[in-house]
């Protein structure tokens, strides 16, 4: 059955099905979602569907058929899949031009032809107006369905030529039991869960990282933090950052992100004080320095200073009452 492999997205299921349904299908999605979230899965399943030559019903495809075994094995003539080239940080503009290449041509089986897109928001500035072209006058027969993680990134001219389908990220206790399952310990899980939020693509990643190990010794530290030891907890992070970066501008970003991990942390201490006689607003201040500290970070403020800084005030407030 068709998007059997989308899991934890019905709302976008349902959706392309009544689409498909009712021949209501426009030339252009924009899938956004994290990573993680099935968006190619979905494109590809999409695909699938509209290639088929033997399908009984419009939102199916049958499997069976020659153009559903060229597809499954990755052949099929009327399906294009790009995104941005290895060693590269933007989709250039040479991929684009030979889809609309591709797409100004007869399919080649099929009725139509399916091109997907990923990355999208990395789209060239160059590579984007020479697709505007394609998007305004779309060649009959061409659905196109680009992928992005955000719309911040895309230029508004794209955007607005598309029909958006948002993939929502999976609820932080279903993410939680896939990542136990699949072999962490149930506080690891958890956390990196709610640090992700929700998104199994971002937890995959600070999974890697090993980010909730870093997080385990974190705080362990912090809970035993005493002025006397804040210049080597500014060491151990600048350590750590410096270990999971590859240059000095990666180190600054690996920082941040390390204190981000800290922010959470105080978060959610102030949300298991469980109100003001617990002391609460105590630890969220102590939130909002980290937080402020990361910005700081972020305008180019020397990192060990604005660390020192940082520490030795954390070490300097009085204990949250139990």
């Amino acid at each position: 059955m068709a998007f059997e492999s989308v899991t934890e997205q019905e709302g976008v299921v349902r959706r392309l099905r009544a689409m498909l349904q009712g021949g209501r299908l426009p030339h252009a999605f924009l899938f956004v979602g994290s990573v993680g979230t099935g968006r190619l899965a979905a494109a590809r399943e999409l695909a699938h569907v509209l290639l088929c030559s033997a399908r009984k019903r419009p939102d199916e495809y049958c499997g069976k058929c020659a153009d559903c075994r060229l597809f499954a094995a990755g052949s099929h003539p009327d399906y294009s899949d790009t995104g941005v080239p290895e060693g590269k940080q933007l989709v250039p503009i040479e991929s684009v031009r030979g889809m609309e290449r591709s797409a100004a041509l007869k399919p080649v089986r099929a009725g139509r032809r399916v091109f997907v897109m990923r990355d999208a928001e990395r789209i060239s500035l160059e590579a984007a107006n020479s697709f505007l072209k394609t998007l305004e006058e779309p060649p009959g027969g061409c659905v196109f369905i680009l992928i992005a993680s955000s719309l911040r990134r895309m230029p508004e001219t794209v955007v607005s030529r598309c029909r958006i389908v948002r993939f929502a990220n999976m609820p932080p206790d279903a993410l939680a039991d896939r990542l136990e399952a699949d072999g962490l310990v149930a506080e690891d899980a958890q956390w990196l869960a709610r640090r992700a939020w929700g998104s199994p693509g971002l937890a995959r990643q600070f999974r890697e990282a090993g980010l909730h190990e870093f997080n385990r010794e974190m705080v362990e530290k912090l809970t035993k933090l005493a002025e006397a030891g804040a210049f080597a907890l500014s060491d151990w992070f600048l350590q750590e950052a410096q270990e999971r970066s590859s240059s000095g501008a990666d180190a600054r970003i690996a920082l941040q992100e390390l204190l981000e991990c800290a922010a959470a942390y105080y978060r959610d201490l102030a949300l298991a004080a469980g109100g003001p006689a617990a002391g609460p607003d105590a630890v969220l201040d102590r939130a909002d320095l980290v937080l402020e500290t990361i910005e700081r970070i972020g305008a180019n403020a020397q990192g060990r200073l604005a660390l020192d800084r940082m520490f030795v005030r954390l070490a300097r407030v009085p204990e949250v009452p139990a």
